[in-house]
């Protein structure tokens, strides 16, 4: 009895279920996401996260994301949340933006202080955030770092945006390590 063919038939096995396996992991498209921020200038803008609903055509989850526009040189932070929208004559993508004002939300002195210098990113919750990414402000200046939350709230056939200012603190700066004492 020769046995190399029951090894023969197990390594020919195991090549056709790794083909198979990659077949299978590299057969689905990778989802398209868009993301990230950028700046220009007196201007910043940054995407994030707000809720995932869900699609009953489709049966799956959609996440829906908020666009952020911050204008630093007047101080004002506008959001929106694109939404297709289509009509008999045209198709909209996106809905009035939402404004926050900087310099009243920080408490900024732009008479007789520094210009204020805002910096802004999104980041995650994990699992208590439900789909949602605050949004980061920070004036550098002051020493102070806001969270913002944007929702949309349907009011009859209208889309409304709620922009709140969720917490407003001082980030407080790094405290210099102590010079190693020498014996």
């Amino acid at each position: 009895m020769d046995s190399s063919r029951p090894r023969l038939a197990n390594v020919l096995m195991l090549i056709v279920g790794l083909a198979l396996g990659l077949a299978l992991a590299n057969g689905r498209p990778p989802q398209l996401r868009a993301g990230g921020g950028d700046r220009s200038g007196e201007s910043a803008v940054t995407t994030g996260p707000i809720a995932i609903r869900y699609d009953e055509g489709n049966k799956t989850q959609i996440p829906q994301d908020a666009l952020y526009y911050l204008d630093y040189k007047a101080g004002k932070l506008l959001a929106t949340i694109p939404t297709f929208r289509q009509t008999l004559n045209s198709t909209r993508y996106l809905e009035p933006f939402a404004e926050r004002d900087l310099v009243t939300d920080f408490k900024v002195d732009v008479d007789n202080g520094p210009r204020p210098h805002f910096l802004m990113t999104t980041g995650q919750l994990g699992t208590f955030g439900a789909g949602w990414a605050p949004l980061f402000v920070f004036e550098t200046n002051s020493g102070q770092v806001a969270v913002y939350r944007i929702q949309q709230q349907t009011v009859g056939i209208k889309n409304q945006m709620k922009f709140e200012l969720l917490e407003l603190r001082a980030v407080s700066p790094p405290t210099a390590a102590a010079p190693p004492s020498q014996p």
